[in-house]
């Protein structure tokens, strides 16, 4: 603790917000607003408020030799807010960033923090320098410089764009990796050759899905193409329980309340082919039902909707369910089996305690909201025009498949194809022993199947379940960069692949920077926060896996797909053995080793990792350990005056998110000379 905050009652921290000052007598104490003349009534209110917030902090403080007077007076540099200072898609002049720059310095700023970035950003110069250019790097190393004789801090993102380490440099076989899997079915005693089904090599979240571009999507843009890449990676055999059987074996009839139905595609295993379901009109429910000669016991459902922007509308919030399991013993009194939820991964397998019964049907609320009805930004629609985004008449249906044997609730969640806050809400029923599959009723055939997928093997007695498994890119990339900026991320459970990013990402600004790296001109780098989806596989994972849990995960991998060995109390351990294993590895390999390259620099390490209300498959302590300035997130969509306005008539006018005020805010957002640029209309509050 430093004498600043040794007699004060509040933690010693800064505050560092986007495009926001902290106002104290030192710093812009005529609550100036730079380049802006006759600022609202409302912005003055705000100053004055902070400033009174300031006096009331200091108490009784008063007297001139007081410290904590004399440092909220004059505070010391490193008690100084840093901003983030983004260079929006090569719209760079040096006159901006000397007006910046100046700016910062005389409102009293620490220091900043360097993002180049785009999201649908048109052309505003003459000459847009393209990212990493000689132009670029030109200017860049103006601003080191100037920043070095003004006494400002300088740091840069972890990439181009927010998030998170990832660049044109990375090659597809450096990616961010997933498992994927194909399965066949096998008669004990039969002798088998032929080839095994080839697992997906779709480049995307969860087996045969494709990447969906959300930002290029709200920006009216194509999606982009993708690399690909595949390698096998194990092929694991089980002898399948008696109750562990597809549900077409047992004929089912499926009707659903739309009349005409493609029920094959609902049962195909392709999550991509979609049949439509229309939306039923208001009061009434549109459904799916399988019906069965005589009762049958279902234990969970699959459900996948081909939405991809509802899906990644996560991020922003969602309906907390988007169907209900009913059964039924006469087709026409139905009782509830389970919620089908909305939130998480792609696919969505919700297991139930083991139903009997003729009739099983899905019954579907209203599709689930994309996100945005909440997100009332008061600026010229900041992630694009989302009024392209039109309401579909139909539920667009890819699978719908019952399961006869016990499946993990939410595997695809809990073997971290996607996130979720909370995972201990969602516990799998008890699985008695005759439905579970037992260890001894496992065998690794990696040794046996050729290079081409071939398999020459003749099973023990029973039906056997042949998994085939591999791994190929997830097609995840920094965002929002600008496109000469934009590339795969990197694979984060990978240390080789992460040093030669952060290598060469480092010896592309040493190229610029020259000698002002270091302890002095460009001093750090932040890891802002995790943006980068969910990655579950890497190369060498199995040997990883069992160095740190001390046993071989070869035997547990069809939990990986959602089946249950031994039991559910063992399969959700191996689980969540599975994710420590990653959240190691991402410590490791990932935070740790930037912090140890960029300390071999005589560089600093920002990292926030994670913020407010987004979970990622990590510990968003671990990850922290090794940061010089570890820090976080809290964002206010509704809770603060931030929105600016353009226009005369709109200055002064009181607008309301909710209950809460909105006024003027003018601030320079880029570095272009003679223009001004607003804040966005949120505010994100960063703790370090």
């Amino acid at each position: 603790m430093t004498a600043l905050f040794a007699n004060a009652k509040i933690p010693a921290a800064n505050f560092v917000f986007t495009a926001i000052p902290l106002f104290t007598k030192n710093m812009n104490p005529k609550c100036e607003v730079p380049s802006v003349k006759n600022s609202s009534r409302y912005t003055k209110l705000v100053c004055l408020s902070l400033l009174a917030l300031a006096s009331c902090l200091l108490g009784s403080a008063q007297q001139a030799d007081d410290p904590l007077l004399a440092g909220f007076q004059n505070p010391p540099d490193f008690a100084k807010p840093r901003v983030w200072w983004h260079w929006m898609n090569g719209n760079i002049t040096k006159e901006g960033i000397k007006l910046d720059l100046e700016w910062m310095k005389r409102v009293g700023i620490g220091g900043f923090q360097n993002f180049d970035a785009a999201l649908n950003t048109p052309k505003l110069v003459d000459q847009r320098l393209v990212y990493m250019t000689p132009e670029w790097k030109d200017a860049f190393k103006y601003a080191t410089t100037l920043a070095d004789q003004l006494g400002l801090e300088e740091a840069i993102a972890g990439s181009p764009g927010w998030s998170e380490s990832g660049g044109p440099w990375v090659k597809p076989n450096q990616g961010m990796k997933k498992i994927v899997w194909s399965e066949a079915r096998i008669e004990g005693r039969k002798p088998f050759s032929g080839v095994l089904l080839h697992p997906p090599t779709t480049t995307g979240p969860f087996q045969n899905v494709s990447i969906f571009d959300f930002l290029a999507a709200i920006g009216g843009q194509p999606q982009p193409s993708s690399p690909t890449f595949y390698a096998d990676t194990a092929v694991i055999a089980y002898r399948a329980p008696e109750s562990d059987a597809l549900v077409t074996a047992l004929q089912p009839k499926i009707t659903s309340s739309g009349g005409n139905l493609e029920a094959s595609a609902l049962i195909d295993g392709d999550l991509v082919k979609t049949t439509p379901l229309p939306k039923a009109p208001a009061g009434q429910q549109a459904w799916i039902q399988y019906e069965f000669s005589r009762p049958q016991t279902m234990r969970a459902v699959t459900l996948v909707f081909n939405d991809p922007l509802a899906a990644r509308a996560n991020m922003f919030g969602a309906a907390s369910s988007i169907a209900a399991m009913e059964a039924s013993d006469d087709g026409q009194t139905f009782h509830k089996l389970a919620d089908i939820p909305a939130d998480g991964g792609i696919e969505h397998t919700t297991a139930f305690p083991a139903t009997t019964a003729r009739f099983f049907r899905v019954n579907f609320t209203d599709k689930p909201s994309s996100g945005f009805s909440n997100m009332t930004f008061d600026v010229e629609n900041p992630f694009g025009d989302l009024s392209a985004v039109k309401p579909d008449p139909n539920f667009e249906i890819s699978e719908l498949v019952l399961h006869p044997g016990a499946r993990i609730n939410r595997f695809e969640e809990k073997a971290a194809f996607a996130k979720l806050a909370s995972l201990d809400k969602f516990p799998t029923p008890a699985v008695p022993a005759a439905d579970a599959i037992h260890k001894d009723n496992i065998i690794d055939l990696s040794s046996k199947m050729q290079p081409n997928g071939r398999l020459d093997w003749t099973p023990p007695p029973g039906n056997w379940v042949v998994l085939r498994f591999g791994y190929s890119l997830l097609g995840i990339t920094n965002h929002p960069a600008s496109p000469e900026g934009t590339g795969l991320e990197v694979d984060k459970l990978n240390p080789d692949d992460v040093a030669q990013y952060m290598n060469t990402y480092l010896d592309n600004y040493k190229d610029a920077v020259g000698e002002l790296m270091g302890k002095r001109g460009l001093q750090y780098v932040i890891n802002d926060s995790w943006e980068a989806g969910t990655q579950n596989w890497t190369d060498n994972l199995i040997a990883e896996f069992t160095k740190r849990r001390g046993y071989d995960p070869r035997p547990w991998m069809p939990v990986l797909t959602g089946r249950v060995i031994e039991s559910s109390q063992a399969s959700e351990g191996f689980l969540w053995d599975f994710r420590k294993t990653l959240a190691d590895m991402l410590a490791d390999y990932h935070y740790d080793l930037i912090t140890k390259i960029l300390h071999e620099r005589g560089m600093g390490h920002y990292g926030e990792s994670h913020e407010e209300g987004r979970a990622f498959i990590g510990d968003g302590m671990q990850v922290k350990r090794s940061n010089d300035v570890p820090m976080s997130a809290m964002w206010t969509f509704w809770r603060i005056c931030l929105v600016a306005r353009d226009t005369e008539a709109d200055r002064g006018q009181r607008v309301s998110h909710g209950s809460q005020p909105v006024c003027d805010s003018y601030v320079r957002a880029s570095a272009v000379a003679g223009q001004e640029t607003r804040t966005v209309a949120w505010s994100v509050w960063t703790v370090v």
